[in-house]
């Protein structure tokens, strides 16, 4: 058998060694070696490889080329005491190999990197040591191990055991660039002028789009720069009102554009109001002078409204204009989210509303000067819920700031109307926490499921059960409480002594099959509540009101399921919501900082989700029974992202609740066990459902969800560009 031949380093790029021949120093943006010789780099295509390292202030990325993709894939090296070790599967097609290095300091180095392909054996071994540094010190302990072994061995079939473990070790790939999307997803897929102008050719109707623009502090280029965006539209049947002081060279320009109406400011009337009044369109849509549009942006709109023509609201994804001119910090945004948008203007830059009801909601009174189209938004949606997304970028603005105040203001306007103002909050710039106050303070039921166990925290051995009650009776400040354990009936001596000492009620579980979905609405029969909380013993309290806050979103109308937000002991992010990808549901930001805001606030404030964890869940009593409590065909997995999913049947929303904050007790880096008739019973009875999740953009990584761009997404999310512009 012949021989591999030797893996080299070399310097490809803005590189520089040093006198000594040790460091090196970065002469330029994207310092980068490169591996060779390039037989040897190819020889490699397919196989799984162990790239070891010892960096010294410096960062590097595995850039890895592959035959037909335009990008290459990278992976961040993992750190450890004494250097990187990865394990990475190179794809078929290898075309080359190159180390980045990143966030390079001067004088950096990079020495003892080797390259070598990795036999199963070897590979089961660094996997497995690369999961026990991943768990904290408590999971290591080798009966917990032993324990969490035998579990996946009687539950998980070998092949899916080796996979998931694979993939819980696996060196993680850094977000793809945004660049990169534009490049590859978005310019291919959108039309040139010959395919739009017959596309605009074929609509059945082209209804008059009213831009409403206000000059407010507008610089001449602003305005300039806003107009050119709107003649250069694919869509030709638009008007602008612009209300601005009389200057020569807007007369110029209106006298050259005929759809452009000057209107000079009136006395004490908002600007956009009064544009608002003189639009003839059927549809206004509010524009910052900042803004631009693509060109496609009105004729993606128009197109919409042909296909559905119900819809009284539609906005669109936005980014931003950066200082050198090129565009960042895109804003994926999800489906209409109607309590996401009590957290922050996320419709954002382009929106289109329907003038009649515009008009009927009060357009834009001067109160609301500040944050007049955020004002507007809340108010007309509180008359429809037709509202629809266009997920395309078709707005690049160079700032979204909104005035803190005026957005409190019509938040204030928006609780009063829709049932009592408690409290507005301003989280960080454009986000906010609305609570309204309750009307009445119904009885709330917490059932717990319990096995009575003891669990390690803080190198302390306690009573989960005994823990939680204490934690719910003597931290929560919600007064009209009962609680609901639900045993099977062999609790010790200490843990009975904890249920009668905070006066709590208990049924027993008494069936000789464990089923925690039969034991929660066994649970639920028991209690007495008008809301349920669902709750998992392995739990303690960290925001005294948590079940204010929850009772808060729970009671709004189209509201049917609550859970806040868990963090793990050691503070980081276990549960912010659920999202789908690949039809199975995963805890989206799982393990960041439990302070880390999120994508556009996602991790910060309320919003919409499929599903919540049955961790701590709230629910109606009268929802829950409508639905026949949790579906007992789930006897461990999937029963409380079932329920939540059969509440979205009914219409109902499921809400992400920021505020309430809670620590969860789990494993943080935990191999889940699911068992696989459960999973392909989820996937037969919503797969087809969930092969798209309306909260999270397609082109994010699900693996695991953390809102970060990921180039394996970008081909599907390019054929839905494609399909949407058929």
């Amino acid at each position: 058998m012949r021989r591999r031949e030797a893996l080299g380093l070399y310097p490809l790029r803005d590189l520089k060694r040093g006198a000594d021949h040790g460091a090196w120093t970065a002469t330029g943006p994207a310092p980068t070696f490169a591996f060779g010789p390039h037989a040897a780099v190819t020889a490699l295509s397919g196989t799984r490889i162990r790239l070891r390292s010892r960096p010294d202030a410096v960062h590097p990325v595995l850039a890895v080329a592959v035959e037909g993709e335009a990008e290459p894939r990278r992976y961040r090296l993992t750190r450890r005491a004494g250097g990187t070790d990865d394990l990475i599967r190179l794809p078929p097609g290898l075309r080359a190999l190159r180390l980045e290095a990143t966030e390079a300091n001067p004088g950096f180095r990079l020495d003892a990197v080797t390259v070598a392909p990795a036999g199963r054996i070897e590979a089961g071994l660094v996997s497995a040591r690369t999961i026990l540094e991943r768990l904290p010190p408590q999971e290591r302990r080798p009966l917990r191990l032993l324990r969490r072994a035998f579990g996946l061995l009687r539950s998980v079939p070998p092949g899916e055991i080796w996979r998931r473990l694979t993939r819980a070790a696996a060196t993680r790939r850094p977000p793809a660039r945004y660049a990169d999307w534009i490049a590859t997803v978005e310019t291919p897929a959108l039309p040139p002028a010959q395919a739009a102008a017959a596309l605009l050719a074929a609509l059945p109707d082209r209804p008059l789009i009213s831009v409403l623009m206000a000059e407010d502090t507008a610089t001449p280029a602003d305005l300039s720069e806003a107009v050119a965006s709107l003649r250069a539209q694919f869509y030709p049947d638009w008007e602008l009102l612009l209300v601005a002081a009389p200057s020569e060279p807007l007369r110029a320009l209106a006298a050259e554009e005929p759809r452009l109406r000057l209107l000079s400011p009136e006395g004490a009337t908002p600007a956009l109001d009064a544009a608002l009044a003189e639009a003839r369109g059927s549809f206004v849509a509010p524009m910052p002078p900042d803004a631009r549009l693509a060109p496609q942006a009105l004729l993606a709109v128009a197109r919409r409204l042909a296909a559905e023509p119900g819809h009284d609201m539609l906005y669109s994804d936005e980014d931003r204009i950066g200082a050198d001119g090129e565009r960042c910090d895109p804003h994926f945004k999800p489906d209409w989210s109607p309590e996401t948008l009590e957290a922050g203007f996320y419709t954002g830059g382009l929106a289109l509303y329907r003038t009649a009801l515009a008009r009927a909601v009060g357009g834009f009174p001067a109160e609301s000067a500040g944050a007049e189209v955020y004002d507007l938004t809340l108010r007309l949606t509180e008359r429809t819920d037709r509202v629809g997304h266009i997920p395309q970028m078709l707005c690049h603005r160079r700032s979204a700031g909104i005035d803190p105040e005026a957005a409190t203001r019509a938040l204030a306007g928006r609780a009063r109307r829709t049932g009592g103002l408690g409290s507005i909050r301003v989280l960080a710039p454009g986000h906010f926490a609305l609570r309204r106050e309750p009307r009445q303070r119904p009885l709330v039921s917490i059932v717990i499921p319990t096995a009575g166990r003891d669990t390690v925290i803080g190198g302390r051995t306690i009573d989960l059960l005994a823990a939680c009650l204490a934690s719910l009776r003597e931290t929560s400040t919600y007064a009209s409480i009962e609680i609901v354990a639900v045993d099977n009936g062999d609790l010790r001596p200490q843990t009975r002594a904890a249920i009668e000492r905070h006066s709590i009620r208990s049924v027993t579980w008494d069936k000789p099959v464990f089923n925690v979905a039969a034991k929660m609405n066994l649970g639920a029969r028991a209690a007495r509540g008008e809301v349920i909380v669902f709750l998992n013993d392995d739990i303690a309290v960290v925001t005294p009101d948590w079940i204010e806050a929850m009772l808060a979103l729970i009671a709004i109308p189209g509201v049917g399921a609550v859970g806040p937000r868990l963090l793990f002991e050691d503070g980081s992010l276990q549960h912010a919501g659920v999202v789908f990808g690949e039809g199975l549901p995963d805890h989206v930001c799982r393990g960041r900082p439990g302070d880390d805001p999120g994508y556009h606030g996602s991790s910060l404030a309320n919003r919409n989700t499929l599903a919540v964890t049955g961790a701590c869940v709230m629910v109606r009593r009268a929802d829950f029974e409508a639905i026949g409590g949790f579906d007992e065909g789930y006897a461990i997995n999937y029963n409380d992202i079932d329920l939540c999913l059969r509440l979205g049947e009914r219409g109902l929303r499921t809400v992400f609740c920021a505020e309430a904050s809670l620590y969860h007790y789990e494993s943080r880096n935990r191999v889940p066990t699911v068992d696989p008739a459960e999973q392909a019973r989820f996937r037969r009875r919503w797969g087809a459902r969930l092969a798209r999740d309306p909260y999270y953009p397609e082109p994010f990584g699900i693996r695991p969800p953390a809102y970060e761009l990921d180039a394996e997404r970008f081909p599907a999310a390019a054929q839905r560009m494609i399909e949407a512009w058929r």
